[in-house]
């Protein structure tokens, strides 16, 4: 991320805190470099669900290959953003008949199905509305790698079709009018640091794969292989060297593609959302009040929880780790403070809302806090405004900007809670 040149001072007396602020040329240059490393043969799609902001959208859309949907409200704010419908991945453990109804009607290039219900029902709509759906089937295998930090496969899970019950599923699919069995689709979790077994976890994908083609004698046009390239947010966690990476799995395709019949003209997805946006995003507060109470020194934001609720622990972390944090009045955002000079004392950083949970960072060291100081809240461009309780306490959203081709914009307003009826 690039924010050293940045003036948050400026913006903050423009725009007023707490605001995100979105670095778009280093994201974009970012999923570039991804993309130049691959094979023509993977699409790249960006998750919806990391960052929906409209802007962001609009100007990830050329240097994606689409996107991986959750919801008919993410389908609706896709084509909104000017995104191709056939460009677009829906999937999800509970699509509603609406929702349904809204990718056949839309044309949504692949559903993702992960029951038997759920097949009958996206059948039953396509040929109500006179159309074959491509679909591919969502398995959950029997194991994945423990270094995925979030895992949605493995075990029991309300993701995908068991692997050892899939055998059944392929066969009704095949069999279901109003659909067509594109290929199979895997993603067994999230925020994986560990390149080999991002690898190993390709590489289980395309024996499964393979190995429902040839037992059911399906097409593989499509593998899905998910994501879950993870990055890092706290001491200890080392960042993928993002060029390797991309070599290590483009090596592995190449050599499936080369080497696998049922793999020799198969289109491989990679689902991605944090990974290209997180680390170039920044939530920023102001310091409101400072407070020295029985040994701790509180410093009380005039943003919290409401804004970014995964800083607080309670968005996935089993122990409360503090997000990477900068004191932006009193030292530069790339700067250390011991080569600086600068002295750090440990403080709780607060927001301002009325529970013990809008604690954003505990015992943090940081350059000594005072009031009007401006604190921001690293690596929070996916799942902090996206996954926050916008409304608790009826105070107003936050204020998104971003950085594209070197100029600040507004990309999503303030709302104030009477706005939301």
């Amino acid at each position: 991320m690039t924010f050293e040149s940045t003036d948050f001072e400026a913006l903050a007396r423009e725009h007023k805190t707490p605001f995100y602020l979105y670095d778009m040329d280093a994201a974009i240059a970012h999923a570039r470099r991804l993309r130049a490393e691959m094979p023509s043969n993977v699409d790249v799609l960006y998750c919806l669900k990391a960052n929906a902001n409209k802007r962001v959208l609009e100007q990830l859309r050329p240097h994606v290959s689409g996107l991986d949907l959750s919801s008919g409200g993410e389908l609706e704010l896709a084509l909104a953003a000017g995104y191709d419908a056939h460009a677009m991945s829906f999937a999800g453990p509970g699509k509603t008949e609406d929702e349904l109804e809204a990718a056949v009607a839309a044309n949504v290039g692949i559903v993702s199905v992960e029951s038997p219900r759920e097949l009958r029902r996206l059948g039953a709509i396509a040929v109500a509305h006179g159309k074959v759906v491509d679909i591919t089937l969502r398995i959950n295998p029997l194991s994945i790698a423990r270094e995925f930090s979030m895992k949605m496969g493995g075990g029991p899970s309300q993701f995908g079709i068991s692997e050892e019950d899939a055998g059944p599923v392929v066969e009704e699919a095949k069999a279901t009018a109003g659909v067509r069995v594109r290929g199979i689709h895997v993603f067994s979790g999230t925020q994986c640091l560990d390149a080999l077994a991002i690898v190993a976890n390709i590489r289980q994908t395309l024996t499964i794969a393979t190995r429902l083609a040839k037992e059911h004698g399906i097409e593989l046009a499509v593998v899905n292989l998910g994501g879950g390239f993870g990055v890092p947010y706290f001491p200890g966690q080392e960042e993928m060297d993002h060029e390797a990476l991309a070599r290590a799995v483009a090596g592995v395709l190449r050599d499936a593609h080369a080497s696998s019949p049922a793999l020799a003209t198969t289109r491989f997805i990679l689902e991605l959302g944090r990974y290209l946006i997180a680390p170039f995003g920044i939530y920023v507060a102001r310091v409101l009040d400072v407070k020295e109470t029985r040994g701790k020194r509180f410093v009380i934001l005039d943003g919290g929880m409401n804004h970014c609720f995964p800083a607080t622990g309670n968005f996935g972390q089993l122990v409360k780790k503090n997000y990477p944090v900068r004191n932006l009045s009193k030292l530069a955002i790339g700067a250390d403070a011991a080569t600086a000079g600068v002295a750090t004392l440990p403080q709780e950083v607060v927001g301002p809302l009325c529970t013990p949970i809008d604690s954003m960072a505990r015992a943090i060291e940081l350059p000594r806090a005072d009031v009007d100081d401006l604190v921001a809240f690293m690596s929070c461009g996916a799942y902090s405004y996206a996954a926050s309780p916008l409304l608790f306490l009826s105070h107003p959203t936050p204020l998104e900007l971003v950085r594209h081709e070197g100029v600040y914009s507004v990309a999503r307003e303030r709302r104030r809670a009477s706005s939301f009826g």
